[in-house]
């Protein structure tokens, strides 16, 4: 009886490790999956809700690495990808590559300019001698380039303001038709209104304006995606950059000539000239912005706001832009937005369009889509829709008139592709959705975004 007892417990415990060992293998097949997918919200999550000892060693520091890149954690992401390309390298094969390029991107976001360009440069270098294609090359070593002429300038971004809470009077300007958030400040002393765009991965300024403001060019050359496809431009330095309140020294701006060469849209930016651009990386310093709609001002709080959605719904993309998870209210669906507040117009992408073809071609009435940016102009042919209801953390908005581009150039009847777009959201989030919210709170230190409706609205 006991031998039976004992064999009995024996099989019981054999069982219980082999199925551990499958739950195991499948959380391994679900992160790679998600890896590959490269569905950073689901990985994320994923890695939230699973005992770390359930995912294998090596996956679990790669999911890791991923997920702390893509939701702005540069510092750990920098910890954890060392320890990938040092302790991990059979196993990450032909990743190798890609995670010294994500580690030399996080080295430039902590401010370790230098470093970042040792190991392009040292990529480069490796690639060289291997006989790789220069056109494969190339852009590696010119990357390295701006690091190494970043460096010799840094550190940017130095706070001169005492910590606190900061209000800007928020200026809604209205141009043409389509509203832009602008604000008072000042750059290297002299005062200016500035633009707020979220679209923006760098800060922006013109020639003319570089000038006038007083920056100091640097002796390099960069390329910044935007609309019409690559820009060549320059950086400069601004001693001092002030908003409201709030005053940083050395602060880097992309140098970039705005001319289209269509005439109708250089005549609207001669009309409307495009003042200092402040991008993203301001905004990250000041890690959370409120965009009070209600009474008009930015607010930015001593202490960014806890976490109302329990998860993070925006992350950095390959474009150092910002993507939002939103949710169709009307069908539960999970939809990926561009954000970007330099655009007034929220539109669906070809992405989205391609899904809902049939729909579209039905209920939409035909119409064209006119985008004017850096690097030219797009004209394509679109789809209007009567309205889209839009979750947006808590908040939802209904967008009337939504357009919807096909991706077809107008003209040649060829796919139209710009160059700031991945061609991985379903559309991009202009101001019009915003300002159907009192307050739109966006937090860069835990990375979400939540709406506040009007209390007459709700």
């Amino acid at each position: 009886i006991n031998i039976m007892i004992m064999f009995k417990k024996i099989c019981t415990i054999f069982c219980l490790l082999v199925s551990l060992s499958i739950q195991a293998q499948n959380v391994d097949v679900r992160v790679g999956q998600l890896v590959n997918e490269s569905n950073w919200f689901g990985l994320e999550q994923t890695l939230k809700t699973t005992p770390a000892d359930s995912i294998s060693p090596f996956l679990r520091q790669l999911a890791t690495a991923m997920t702390h890149h893509y939701f702005n954690r540069p510092d750990s992401a920098c910890t954890v990808l060392a320890d990938l390309l040092n302790n991990h390298q059979q196993e990450l094969g032909d990743r190798t590559m890609s995670m010294v390029i994500l580690l030399s991107t996080n080295l430039a976001r902590i401010g370790h300019y230098n470093d970042a360009a040792d190991l392009l440069q040292n990529l480069y270098d490796q690639l060289t001698a291997m006989g790789t294609d220069s056109t494969l090359t190339e852009p590696y070593k010119a990357q390295a380039q701006q690091y190494r002429a970043l460096g010799t300038c840094g550190p940017f971004y130095r706070p001169l303001h005492q910590p606190g809470e900061y209000r800007i009077p928020m200026v809604l300007a209205n141009k043409g038709g389509q509203h832009s958030i602008e604000m008072d400040g000042s750059i290297n002393g002299k005062e200016g209104r500035f633009l707020f765009d979220t679209g923006a991965g760098r800060n922006l300024i013109t020639p003319k304006l570089a000038k006038e403001y007083g920056l100091r060019s640097l002796d390099t050359d960069i390329t910044v995606a935007g609309v019409g496809g690559l820009k060549e431009g320059g950086y400069a330095i601004a001693d001092t950059l002030r908003i409201g309140g709030m005053t940083w020294l050395n602060v880097p701006f992309a140098v970039i000539d705005t001319h289209t060469g269509h005439e109708e849209a250089d005549k609207f930016n001669e009309k409307y000239q495009l003042p200092p651009v402040i991008g993203l990386p301001v905004m990250f310093c000041m890690q959370e912005i409120q965009l009070d709609f209600a009474h008009r001002e930015l607010i930015i709080p001593a202490t960014p706001t806890p976490n109302p959605l329990g998860k993070s719904n925006l992350i950095g993309t390959d474009n150092e832009l910002l993507q939002l998870k939103t949710v169709d209210a009307t069908t539960g669906h999970p939809l990926y937005f561009l954000f970007d507040t330099g655009f007034y117009y929220t539109n669906m992408e070809p992405t989205w369009y391609n899904r809902h073809r049939q729909e579209v071609d039905a209920a939409g009435v035909p119409d064209s889509l006119r985008v004017a940016g850096i690097g030219g102009v797009a004209i394509t042919r679109t789809y209007r829709l009567p309205q889209m209801k839009i979750q947006i953390g808590n908040g939802t908005a209904t967008i009337d008139s939504i357009k919807v581009n096909t991706g077809i150039d107008l003209h040649t009847g060829q796919p139209k592709t710009t160059a700031f777009s991945n061609g991985a959201e379903d559309g991009v989030l202009g101001l019009n959705a915003l300002e159907k919210f009192s307050k739109v709170i966006l937090n860069l230190k835990d990375m979400y975004m939540e709406a506040i409706p009007f209390v007459e609205k709700q």
